[in-house]
């Protein structure tokens, strides 16, 4: 009975003051805890318990944040990678994480750019810095800064006829004319530094590799040019082609000139190749297709993998080392592809011959992803050109060029 009634009294003399801590106690943190068994726990999180913990404290932050810790979950969704604008939009893995939610449920805010007064067909093009669209004679350059929106900086003159198309070439603007002229730019002057009449019509689309431009035409034909070379000599090569040719395209390594035709006829094909060094036609493409299967847009994502779309609605990418087609997608609404977009990776953009539609698709799967409709005036235009970052999208319409602002936050 002694012995217990001492430990009952050594037990009560212990006892603290209620609220009072006890100094003798020992709390365990989550952040004290080493980095790779931090990680360990973190990768196996879900998307909302990870934002909650980079809500705790700082160190859980700065490692919840890490590229590693959210690769696992960008691996199931739709990415946009960059692809012509690079650093200045560059981001972290978690901010296109989020960024998908929103490409890949259509969540976005629209601004209107520029409106024209009559319909016309605009092509646009992206650098680091900003936007470029092609209206009337002009090119006009707006910056396209996130929070402070879309400002007109300055435009590109001195054309007396209609550009039709034109590329960006380092500090150059390349540009081809309705009266089937050739126009070069430099970024920052205002009047052209070269001009050429090469065609005897319509300029349809242009390519450049350093000094060599290749244009394609509704005269059936395909010109090399070399702008560096005297004006009697700046036509390399005629590629004759016996149909309307839409599109051209150079390979990145410049060993490829793929033109599109319009495939009027059955024995016609749609795609044709030549070998720029040799400057002869090596093969054609697509000559199973049905009457009609003309190419719209082509995009090179490699120099081995080419990308096309046209009238016959289905989008398809080529293997260049074995001249086949590799993989399709179907337009679901039997709509033309009028121009096409891709990251060079897994996400491709296609703008259709009606209602104002772009069309979000992933490689890896059989149908689009996501379906966007700018809110425009009318929603009968063709989207004309596309052109994207992570987290906007450019679409061009008959009247109006759009900003679609993929970067909203919940509220």
């Amino acid at each position: 009975m002694d012995q217990i009634r001492q430990k009952s009294n050594m037990t009560k003399r212990s006892r603290k003051p209620k609220g009072e801590k006890s100094k003798d106690r020992h709390h365990v943190c989550l952040a004290y805890l080493p980095d790779d068994v931090l990680y360990a726990i973190l990768l196996k999180l879900d998307i909302q318990s990870l934002g909650r913990v980079c809500s705790t404290c700082r160190r859980l932050q700065s490692l919840a944040e890490t590229d590693f810790v959210w690769t696992r979950h960008g691996g199931r969704r739709t990415l946009i990678q960059e692809s012509g604008r690079s650093k200045q939009t560059e981001c972290s893995y978690k901010e296109k994480v989020r960024l998908s939610y929103n490409w890949e449920n259509a969540v976005f805010q629209n601004e209107v750019i520029t409106r024209n007064q009559v319909k016309q067909m605009p092509w646009l093009q992206c650098d680091e810095a900003g936007l470029w669209v092609s209206s009337d004679q002009h090119i006009k350059y707006f910056s396209t800064n996130r929070h402070r929106g879309s400002k007109h900086l300055h435009t590109l003159r001195g054309v007396k006829h209609d550009i039709t198309h034109f590329v960006l070439q380092d500090e150059t603007v390349v540009a081809g004319c309705s009266d089937g002229s050739i126009i070069r730019w430099n970024k920052t002057s205002e009047t052209p530094t070269f001009t050429h009449k090469v065609h005897d019509s319509h300029v349809h689309k242009v390519d450049a590799r350093e000094n060599l431009v290749l244009s394609s035409s509704t005269d059936n034909t395909v010109r090399l040019m070399d702008i560096d070379q005297a004006a009697e000599n700046r036509v390399v090569k005629v590629f004759e082609v016996e149909d309307r040719v839409w599109s051209v395209g150079v390979s990145p390594d410049g060993r490829w000139c793929v033109g599109g035709t319009a495939a009027s006829t059955e024995q016609k094909p749609p795609l044709i190749v030549w070998d720029l060094a040799r400057l002869t036609k090596v093969c054609n493409l697509g000559t199973d297709h049905k009457k009609g299967a003309g190419v719209f847009d082509l995009k090179f994502e490699s120099p081995n993998l080419l990308l096309t779309g046209g009238y016959d609605t289905i989008l398809r990418l080529w293997d260049m080392r074995t001249f086949t087609c590799v993989s399709e997608w179907e337009e679901p609404f039997d709509y033309a592809i009028y121009c096409i977009q891709s990251d060079n990776n897994m996400t491709m953009f296609t703008g259709t011959a009606r209602s104002s539609m772009t069309r979000l698709w992933d490689k890896r799967k059989t149908k689009p992803v996501s379906l966007y409709h700018p809110p425009a005036r009318k929603r009968d235009s063709p989207v004309y050109s596309l052109a994207y970052d992570t987290s906007h999208l450019f679409v061009a319409l008959d009247l109006s060029i759009h900003r679609l602002d993929f970067s909203m936050r919940k509220t």
